[in-house]
């Protein structure tokens, strides 16, 4: 299955109204309690310490009732463009917006480090698609995205 590709340059969405945390190095335990909500296998210790350290990605949790009901992350994809990337919300909690203020959320913070925020999804992903473009995103072209 094909992904697309969306760019975001300026944000004009209000800010999120959830509660959102990034998450250090050394909370893979609140991650995790995020896997096991959506489904997922949790990961090691060392995982997000890992990811740190590289500098590839960071990542964040959105809370409903305490909950971690949403994940996302921010992953450096070129020195101008950072992808709003992995955003995920467990199953039974779908449908309420939290994927679109995990979205907001990252692509505020993209933005206002002076970078072009990025997100992709499945071709056949509908749901995220309205997502992304109810944020305002845009579809790449393919010559953008090589440039």
């Amino acid at each position: 299955m094909a992904e697309i590709l969306y760019q975001l340059t300026h944000y004009s969405a209000s800010l999120c109204r959830s509660y959102i945390e990034w998450l250090g190095e050394n909370d893979m335990g609140k991650f995790n309690e995020h896997l096991v909500l959506a489904g997922q296998k949790p990961g090691n210790m060392d995982s997000l310490k890992n990811m740190y350290k590289d500098g590839i990605t960071r990542y964040c949790l959105l809370y409903h009732d305490g909950i971690p009901v949403a994940r996302g992350a921010v992953e450096p994809i070129s020195e101008y463009m950072w992808e709003a990337a992995d955003i995920r919300t467990a199953k039974e909690f779908r449908g309420r917006g939290f994927a679109t203020e995990i979205l907001r959320f990252l692509s505020y913070y993209i933005i206002a480090h002076g970078k072009i925020a990025t997100c992709r999804t499945e071709e056949d992903n509908t749901a995220m698609e309205k997502v992304i473009k109810s944020v305002g995103f845009t579809r790449m072209n393919e010559e953008d995205i090589h440039e």
